[in-house]
């Protein structure tokens, strides 16, 4: 999405070292934070190689924002409309994150070129979850409406105490 930094390259290559070595019963448990204050938790279990929890926590927005859930308005049908039926939201998140996802990587398509697609968008989930908001808005002004439960003042968080606002109008 415009002004949003491209995909978390270690979760990226986290996700292709996993589904390189599907056949290998490894436990992942990695922690890292993103430059951004963006923090993931990826996990794999040994007793199911095929399903991968990650879990991500965003920069705490400032008041004007609306979070509903934790997560930017427009979030769920954002991750839905991007991952499919590849990916779960997992109701609540685990423990201090907004999000967590499970990922089966038995669902992924077995063509190369689709599945590094996916994979690149799930490694995009900041980008995928904090534009929400704004792709609602423009997706409203193209039907020239504006979006039912968005208030005057749209604030999208882009880094921890910087954000950008939109006052949507019709005209």
């Amino acid at each position: 999405m415009l002004l949003l930094q491209s995909h978390s390259r270690f979760l990226l290559q986290t996700l292709l070292n996993r589904v390189q070595n599907l056949d290998k019963a490894v436990e992942l448990d990695y922690q890292w934070v993103e430059f951004d204050d963006v923090r993931y938790h990826v996990q794999v279990t040994m007793k199911n190689p095929h399903l991968v929890l990650l879990s991500v926590s965003l920069p705490i927005p400032p008041p004007e924002t609306i979070f509903l859930g934790g997560l930017p308005f427009g979030a769920i049908e954002a991750i839905k409309a991007a991952y499919g039926s590849v990916v779960q939201i997992l109701d609540p998140p685990r423990d201090g994150f907004n999000l967590t996802l499970k990922l089966n990587l038995s669902k992924l398509s077995p063509d190369e070129e689709n599945r590094q697609a996916l994979l690149m968008k799930v490694a995009s989930v900041r980008e995928v979850v904090l534009g929400a908001p704004l792709r609602v808005v423009l997706k409203h002004l193209a039907t020239r409406t504006v979006s039912p439960g968005m208030n005057q003042l749209l604030a999208l968080v882009h880094r921890p105490k910087e954000s950008f606002f939109l006052i949507p109008k019709v005209f």
